[in-house]
């Protein structure tokens, strides 16, 4: 355990497997997931999801959303919000090899789907802060941030479906 007093950055959101709940994760292997297609991964970045729905990453997805937000509102935790953002990254992609690869008998296309997870909740977390904070909706910024969002959904799609990627301007 670590000797450091629970601080803003040092509390930790309760993300583990018993958030998905004790019998779901128990159960696992009489369960068949599917991995969550982009729209839904977007949509738990915004509404807290239903931990007995059966759908950890989803969970899992809205945490490292509220991370991010925790991050632009504490810059002074970022070191703690980003460990924990590590933390949960890896019990994804742990979650993901044990459970979907076993299901489809193979291995997913290279790439972390955690961190594919974290780095769509940071680009929804930015461009969500820059729709709601601009003067202008119509600003190049708010535009280029929510861009990079459905460049990523795009990411998340092509991960999850094993399609070769697609080579983008950087």
């Amino acid at each position: 355990m670590s000797s450091q007093s629970p601080g803003p950055g040092n509390r930790r959101p309760p993300i583990t497997t018993k958030t998905v709940g004790v019998k779901a994760v128990r159960n696992s292997r009489e369960r068949h997931y599917r991995l969550p297609d982009q729209r839904e991964l977007v949509a738990a970045f915004t509404y807290p999801g239903d931990p007995r729905s059966g759908q950890p990453l989803l969970v899992w997805a809205q945490a490292l959303a509220d991370l991010h937000r925790r991050r632009h509102g504490d810059p002074l935790a970022t070191a703690g919000i980003d460990c924990r953002r590590a933390e949960v990254v890896e019990l994804i992609d742990r979650w993901v090899c044990a459970e979907i690869a076993e299901q489809r008998g193979r291995r997913l296309r290279t790439g972390s789907l955690g961190m594919t997870i974290d780095r769509m909740a940071a680009a929804h977390v930015h461009a969500n802060h820059l729709l709601h904070n601009s003067e202008c909706v119509s600003d190049d910024r708010v535009h280029a941030a929510w861009y990079r969002l459905a460049l990523l959904a795009d990411e998340w799609t092509d991960l999850v479906t094993g399609a070769a990627p697609v080579r983008r301007r950087a």
